[in-house]
């Protein structure tokens, strides 16, 4: 067993993300653009074909962790390929909808409710792979996790990364990004519009900016969706991240930098600028 030293800031964003998918899940399953665009699917499908290529070992004998998987958009995925996939959430809302969609496939990932880094202390040595999707932003402590991470795989095991932000970039950028998160507000959540601006109003009447030191955010239903989404405003600064896990002996088979967006004219707008607003990683353990 691993030592884990979570901090308390750590364990309230993992409270405010348990609360938070409590009560949107349904929701997130049904609209957030990583797991319902075609695009992103059609990328992320070739995506892990090229993991799975680069990993060398037959689908059938791999054991794969879909680390804070949710729904299970790459779970799924990872079952149509033949590959024994766990898959660990904090969301038992967001578990049972993955169960739902396993059972009417007849696959049959093993579901482990719980937070992330008290599962992975838990199993050192156990995996093949690890996927984080659109997870690290979630985790108040990347760096504590992904070693956790390092430590549950085999050698050579390999660990991937997909949908997180960069740090946040100038002013314009920061603009389009908010045009283009408000269009996907109105166009896949206009039921949830006005409980939105509701939450944000209360949270500037507090004081309290989206973009401020989360540290002092108090636990409430204003709150929990900045909390959850933890590095969302700021960003993930993913050049120091690489930095330090090479320092570590990992070795980073791929770092992309990307410019993304909800919408195909937010990703050709900020690509003309040559904006990047996202990465991706894949590493291996020697």
């Amino acid at each position: 067993m691993l030592s884990w030293g979570s901090s308390t800031e750590y364990r309230k964003v993992a409270e405010a993300n348990r609360r938070y998918y409590a009560k949107t899940a349904e929701l997130y399953d049904q609209t957030e653009t990583c797991v319902t665009d075609a695009g992103a699917q059609a990328i992320l499908e070739a995506e892990l074909d090229q993991v799975l290529a680069l990993l060398g070992r037959p689908r059938d004998q791999i054991a794969a962790l879909d680390a804070c998987g949710g729904s299970g958009n790459v779970s799924l995925k990872l079952l149509r390929r033949s590959v024994a996939t766990t898959t660990c959430d904090i969301s038992v809302e967001l578990l049972r909808i993955l169960q739902k969609k396993s059972a009417a496939e007849a696959l049959t990932p093993t579901l482990v409710c719980s937070e992330v880094a008290d599962f992975l202390r838990l199993c050192p040595g156990r995996f093949d792979l690890v996927v984080f999707s659109s997870a690290l932003h979630h985790l108040a402590d990347i760096d504590g996790v992904l070693d956790l991470a390092i430590a549950s795989l085999r050698p050579g095991g390999m660990i991937f990364t997909a949908f997180d932000p960069t740090p946040a970039g100038p002013r314009y950028q920061r603009l389009i990004a908010w045009v283009d998160y408000l269009t996907f507000k109105v166009h896949r959540q206009p039921g949830d519009l006005l409980a939105a601006a509701g939450r944000r109003a209360r949270r500037l009447l507090s004081g309290a900016s989206q973009g401020g030191d989360k540290q002092g955010l108090a636990m409430n239903d204003a709150n929990l969706g900045v909390l959850a989404e933890y590095h969302v405003e700021r960003g993930i600064d993913d050049l120091a991240l690489v930095q330090r896990l090479q320092a570590q002996g990992v070795e980073v088979v791929w770092h992309r930098r990307l410019a993304g967006g909800r919408y195909t004219p937010t990703r050709a707008l900020l690509r003309s600028l040559g904006a990047v607003t996202s990465f991706k990683l894949l590493l291996r353990k020697p």
